[in-house]
């Protein structure tokens, strides 16, 4: 016998019903109800259980809450599902854990070549050189005794950098003569040889040529990627550096899914600016995307100014703690980035810029504030991780009208050997400064960027929250944010900065149906628990598309 009724007549019956638990809407009176209604996929009732079952009939699918808590479907705005999708399906984890050491890394190389045999290139993601009790990155004298015949390539968990051995190196024409590529550095033994390490647009050099990563694969890294956000609650993602991994391809990907109807994840994507046609003459033009709507849009250019901190080619204003002579590295000189962002605001596109360090924050904010004032011209520019901006950087910010997407989970992944190693404890504690941000009204979304660090967004939340370290201690309390401002960072204020908060990250009428379902209200029990949270169904469109076997749906 089912737990509703079915009164409403078919005219006036909706597609999706909610109901049974706590709907957290996330508006801008933060209305919590007992239930929701969707029709055609938009949201056309928000209120109480009574009211809800109103529109309950014959053919509608209900999604029984059960007690637990519905909010708006997360977005995540700033990920990389192509890059993600393939760490996922890679032969090789190269993470910490599991792995304790460089020879663990080594032998999962091994294991890997055995499995493959002789001539295979073989790709390993996610080492972190910080975490490994060698404390060091692997090189091609690791990996070539166990790969004599079979090119293998590394990628650092940050993605600015990566490992080959000898036979790779070799493949791609890397020898002791290469130069170092502009915004990159070949790492070299006292005899000049490369050691393997590759730094920056170094990486490149072999990242972009690796075989296997035509439109199949990559169609099928997105599919892998796809799933794992669903699985999180995640319904929206911004792509902030489309083609990074694949070049043109993986707009091909993105096509071929589009077309099979496959992708389930709604995509904003920003373009890497090396993709952009006409760029360099400083006359951008907007790649045409067949297919492209509410599961796919062209949102804008993403632009990468410098590197990372935990690489230590993040650009610092100070140097570096552990090395004091260290400022870390411009990918882009400041009058170049500041004339990409003037060409790319001119042709009407959105400009997302990469910058960790204060001082590639200083450049990109002045590449912005050159633009004039932003009022009324619907400009949305953006800083990604903004990881170390100061207090002067956020005061300028607020007035040239800069949006932040912030890297919060840096804070526990990181934020011990950015306190004791990178940045010293004063500068470390103000990484991710969201309370200073809120305080002058920036709009900021939170992000993973997956495949750095995991999806989950309620760990991001818990991060913002609460700011504990990976050893436990609370790194700069003082930037913390309430658990409401939390999540908004990953619904609401995240679909801002892509201009979309029209249209999703609150549950309100005439709003997308996307909903994340959770085990228990993350605003209503103790903080420190949030991240433990499970996510027992998504909802895209007033569809289910994911949910866990006890996840009550009467039909």
């Amino acid at each position: 016998m089912e737990r509703f009724p079915r009164p409403a007549e078919r005219h006036r019956a909706a597609d999706f019903v909610a109901l049974g638990g706590t709907v957290r809407t996330m508006d801008a009176a933060g209305t919590v109800a007992g239930g929701l209604a969707a029709r055609g996929g938009r949201i056309v009732a928000v209120g109480s259980d009574r009211e809800v079952a109103t529109l309950i009939g014959a053919d509608t699918t209900v999604l029984d809450l059960d007690g637990r808590t519905a909010l708006p479907g997360f977005v995540e705005s700033h990920n990389h599902p192509a890059f993600f999708g393939l760490t996922l399906a890679a032969p090789v984890d190269a993470g910490s854990p599991p792995n304790d050491r460089v020879a663990d890394i080594v032998d999962r190389v091994a294991q890997a070549v055995a499995d493959r045999g002789a001539g295979e290139w073989i790709r390993g993601y996610r080492y972190d050189d910080t975490l490994l009790r060698d404390n060091r990155h692997p090189t091609r004298a690791d990996l070539d005794p166990v790969s004599r015949h079979s090119p293998v390539v590394l990628t650092h968990v940050s993605g600015h950098f990566c490992v080959a051995n000898s036979v790779a190196l070799r493949t791609v024409g890397i020898t002791a003569a290469t130069p170092d590529p502009p915004g990159g550095h070949i790492a070299r033994d006292d005899r000049g040889e490369p050691t393997g390490l590759l730094v920056e647009t170094a990486a490149f050099l072999v990242t972009s040529r690796l075989p296997g990563q035509g439109v199949a694969e990559l169609t099928e890294a997105l599919l892998l990627a796809d799933e794992e956000y669903l699985a999180n609650g995640v319904t929206s993602v911004h792509d902030t550096g489309v083609g990074l991994i694949g070049g043109a391809t993986e707009l091909e990907a993105y096509q071929a899914l589009l077309r099979a109807g496959k992708l389930r994840t709604r995509t904003r994507g920003y373009l890497i600016d090396g993709l952009v046609p006409g760029l360099a003459e400083g006359r951008p033009e907007r790649p045409d995307l067949t297919g492209a709507g509410e599961r796919f849009t062209m949102a804008g250019v993403k632009i990468i100014a410098d590197g990372s901190i935990q690489g230590r080619t993040g650009c610092l204003a100070e140097g570096y703690a552990c090395a004091p002579d260290e400022h870390g590295m411009m990918l882009l000189d400041p009058a170049e980035l500041g004339r990409r962002i003037a060409s790319l605001d001119a042709a009407g596109w959105q400009v997302a810029v990469h910058g960790n360090g204060d001082a590639a924050i200083e450049a990109i904010i002045d590449g912005y504030a050159r633009l004039g004032s932003p009022s009324g011209t619907g400009r949305r520019h953006r800083i990604e991780h903004c990881q170390t901006a100061r207090e002067d950087q956020l005061d300028r910010m607020a007035a040239h009208d800069v949006l932040a997407s912030f890297f919060i989970k840096h804070v526990y992944y990181w934020g011990d050997r950015h306190r004791d190693v990178f940045l010293g404890r004063e500068r470390a504690r103000r990484i991710s400064p969201l309370a200073s941000a809120r305080s002058r009204g920036i709009h900021f979304g939170l992000h993973s960027d997956t495949p750095v660090t995991p999806v989950p967004p309620l760990e991001g939340i818990w991060c913002a929250v609460r700011r504990r370290t990976r050893d436990g201690e609370i790194l700069g309390p003082e930037q913390a944010v309430s658990v409401d401002a939390a999540l908004r960072g990953y619904t609401i204020d995240a679909a801002y900065l892509a201009g979309e908060e029209n249209l999703k990250g609150s549950l309100e009428i005439g709003k997308l149906a996307d909903l994340a379902v959770l085990s228990e209200d993350p605003a209503s029990g103790d903080p420190e628990r949030i991240r433990d949270l499970s996510v027992e169904a998504t909802v895209s469109g007033g569809e289910v598309v994911w949910a866990r076997a006890n996840a009550r749906s009467a039909r």
